[in-house]
């Protein structure tokens, strides 16, 4: 039992996986070695091997997990309400709720998949697809109820809405004077700004 394991009741994988996010939160996928996750979770370098094939194989698994969570979360926003006005803002605010909870996964989920390999790259590329879908087919609702600007390029929207959602890690804190839940309703009502119909 390691001692990540054991404080947290954790499995060794368990482990493994949280200090890989920590340290590459906090380094960066390449200025984080093998020994240095090793060393994070207490155990040998070479008994990480026993439970992953290699350092990619953990980033890989942190930017899958992460990616559906937002997936999952965002889904059930679209789906809570009726109309597009109502789903988008529940969905601006799901995705805030999930950064939130780990910002620090958040920022390796959308910034360091680029460090994968060419395969690895393509199936995060099509799992991101996804969730960019998610957001066009909203916009494209809500043009077709009129709730959202007819002349509203829905590409450069999805593309400009998932951009400032994809840096809020980098200055969304629980420790500031204004709440997560505070801040997150703000962004949105900024960026429903943006798409209203006028």
């Amino acid at each position: 039992m390691t001692k990540i394991a054991a404080a947290a009741d954790l499995t060794p994988r368990e482990a493994i996986v949280r200090a890989a996010t920590e340290l590459f939160g906090r380094k960066s996928y390449p200025a984080t070695s093998v020994r240095d996750i090793a060393g994070e979770v207490g155990v040998l370098a070479g008994s990480l091997y026993a439970h992953i094939a290699g350092k990619e194989e953990l980033l890989l698994e942190i930017i899958e997990q992460g990616i559906e969570e937002f997936y999952d979360e965002v889904t059930r926003a679209y789906k809570s309400e009726e109309f597009a006005d109502a789903k988008l803002r529940a969905m601006i605010l799901a995705h805030v709720k999930v950064v939130a909870k780990q910002p620090q996964r958040t920022q390796i989920v959308f910034h360091q998949w680029r460090y994968l390999g060419e395969e690895n790259q393509r199936r995060v590329r099509e799992r991101r697809g996804d969730y960019e879908s998610l957001f066009t087919l909203v916009l494209e609702e809500g043009v077709a109820e009129r709730s959202f600007a007819a002349d509203i390029d829905v590409k450069v929207t999805v593309l400009s809405i998932l951009g400032s959602l994809n840096w809020t890690p980098e200055w969304l804190s629980s420790d500031g004077p204004t709440s997560v839940e505070e801040l997150s309703v703000r962004l949105s009502d900024a960026m429903m700004k943006g798409v209203l119909g006028r």
